[in-house]
């Protein structure tokens, strides 16, 4: 099947730089949703997940849909938070669940959809109706890598990427099972953060996987 070149584009992009940050600010966060994506950029992790239970994610994917990095749209729930993104320039957008008409929609509009699931039954239905890739949701408490060892046993050929569970201590071991990129969020994202935290602790997950990377390839 061909794959609309600009979703094939951002998903070489994704699956190259391996790491998918979920953003979830709430209206008290101590600096903005825009300022908070461009500290984690510096510090490596440049695929940004804005959710749209953030205020303001629409505005700040719009703004850093402008710069050096490739922004999408997280918890998006239907068609019409599809065109939202889309209308903001977003790139990829994630739910977490399967929506068959939430993945059609994002594809008319050329945007990488990469629906949740969580049993191999929701898993092998979102890759049968057409997605690239699967986010294993939520993967902590489903078992973490043993989990997602198990269902790359039976379902080799699907990309899944695993979110709410690793942590630059443990990416080595979500990549060891299989997963073709991992999402993180909180390690980065934690409570009192700062932009200088923000930065620190993108660079301790960019550092983490790419020696996970190095490692798998010798």
């Amino acid at each position: 099947m061909t794959i609309d070149p600009r979703i094939l584009e951002t998903l070489e992009e994704v699956r190259s730089d391996g790491v998918i940050l979920c953003i979830r600010l709430g209206a008290d966060a101590p600096v903005s949703v825009v300022d908070a994506c461009l500290a984690a950029a510096r510090g490596g992790l440049r695929v940004l997940e804005i959710t749209l239970t953030t205020p303001g994610a629409l505005d700040a994917i719009r703004e850093l849909s402008k710069e050096d990095v490739i922004v999408g749209a997280g918890t998006v729930l239907s068609i019409e938070d599809v065109m939202r993104v889309a209308a903001a320039g977003g790139r990829f957008v994630l739910s977490p669940v399967y929506d068959p008409g939430v993945m059609d929609e994002a594809h008319l509009h050329s945007m990488l959809a990469l629906p949740g699931a969580s049993t191999p039954t929701e898993i092998l239905a979102a890759h049968r109706h057409g997605a690239h890739m699967v986010k294993v949701f939520p993967a902590g408490p489903l078992g973490g890598p043993a989990y997602l060892r198990a269902i790359r046993g039976p379902l080799p050929d699907i990309s899944l990427v695993p979110t709410s569970g690793a942590t630059a201590e443990t990416l080595h071991e979500y990549l060891d099972a299989g997963a073709a990129a991992i999402g993180v969020g909180n390690e980065v994202f934690p409570p009192g953060f700062t932009l200088e935290s923000v930065e620190k602790a993108a660079r301790r997950v960019r550092e983490a996987m790419d020696k996970a990377r190095s490692r798998s390839d010798r």
